[in-house]
Parts: structure tokens; C-alpha cells; sequence
């Protein structure tokens, strides 16, 4: 039976409730926030640009990992991304070494690309998350950590659960570790579902 990101197989997701899954789901959007954080403070620790909110669960069924069996109603990813300008950042490759020694330094495998006039670097972490830091030709510097598939029993009910707690406030800068608080499971419904 193929197992997930966590190791985890649709079986063992069968028998958690939604509370369970929810709780699951909060550590690893702590975990991932763990991950972008330390990445950050490698090439840059002053402000970075939120380019989307990141607390509710991606729609699955395909991402960076394959997941056999995955569709859009019995998995999620997890995804986040900040993006930090310079006007003497450049599109210069080198600019990649900072994050490359970071990689390197954490043991983690790694692969450099070029695609066009821009550069990015991709690491897999050892419990799997997906790093990738990409220079832009116009001075930009975007980070975004990935998970790999998680099995649920219901992706849009879980999507609910934490879509209708959470409040959508996201700031446009923050630094390196800072983001909005994720809701808890007694927090009340506030942004019901559209029927």
C-alpha cells in the first residue's frame, strides 16, 4: 500500500478523526514554517514578501513527489513561498551559493538548474520537505518550501476545517520566522463555507 510524505498509508488516515487530522495538518504547517525560516536567514534576514496565504491545505492528487492512488479529494500539500528584492541583486548564478553551502552543510541532496536568464537550486530535506531558492533576472529572490502528499480522509472537509478558522489576514512583509498564528481546532468557525 504506498505510504505518503509522513510514511503514513490511507489506512492509517482511515481510522483518525477530523480533529486528528487537523492536529496533523497544524504541525506540519509549523514544521514548514521551520523549514522557510531557516532557509531564509541563510541568503537574507531582513524583509520578505508574502506572494500567498499558506494555511490551507493544497488541493493533492499530483505535487512535487507522486503519491500513487492520489486524487483531489484524498490528499493535500502543503506550500509556501516569500520573495525578497534587491536593486544590486542581479541574476548572477553565484548568488545561489549561499543556499547551495546551507544545503550542503545540512547533508541534503541538492540540484542546481539554469532556466533562461534565471537560476534556481532545489534540496530535499531530510524528512522531505522541498526547498527551492530562485534568482530572477530582474533582482528578485523567491524561496518556497513544498511538502510531498499527505493522505485525508476528505480533502475538502479538512480544507473546511481549517479554512473556516482561519482569518485570510496575511501580512505583505515579515521576517524570517514570523507569520500569522494558525488557528486551533476550539477556535470558532468564522468563515463558513459558501453553499
Amino acid at each position: 500500500m504506498p505510504v505518503d510524505a509522513a510514511g503514513t498509508t490511507q489506512e492509517d488516515v482511515a481510522r483518525m478523526s477530523l480533529h486528528e487530522e487537523f492536529d496533523r495538518y497544524h504541525e506540519r504547517y509549523e514544521r514548514m514554517q521551520q523549514v522557510l525560516a531557516a532557509a531564509q536567514r541563510q541568503v537574507h534576514d531582513g524583509e520578505w514578501r508574502w506572494t500567498m496565504g499558506d494555511r490551507v491545505p493544497g488541493i493533492g492528487g499530483d505535487g512535487v513527489a507522486p503519491l500513487v492512488g492520489s486524487t483531489t479529494e484524498n490528499s493535500y500539500d502543503l506550500r509556501t513561498s516569500r520573495v525578497w528584492s534587491s536593486p544590486d541583486a542581479g541574476n548572477d548564478r553565484r548568488e545561489l551559493r549561499p543556499m547551495i553551502d546551507y544545503f550542503e552543510d545540512q547533508g541534503w541532496p541538492w540540484r542546481e538548474r539554469t532556466l533562461g536568464k534565471n537560476h534556481d537550486v532545489w534540496a530535499v530535506t531530510d524528512d522531505g520537505w522541498h526547498v527551492r531558492y530562485l534568482i530572477v533576472d530582474n533582482g528578485h529572490h523567491a524561496l518556497t518550501v513544498y511538502s510531498g502528499l499527505f493522505w485525508t480522509n476528505d480533502g475538502l472537509e479538512l480544507t473546511e476545517a481549517v479554512g473556516g478558522r482561519n482569518d485570510g489576514e496575511y501580512p505583505e512583509e515579515s521576517l524570517p520566522g514570523e507569520y500569522p498564528p494558525f488557528p486551533e481546532w476550539s477556535d470558532p468557525i468564522i468563515r463558513p463555507p459558501k453553499t
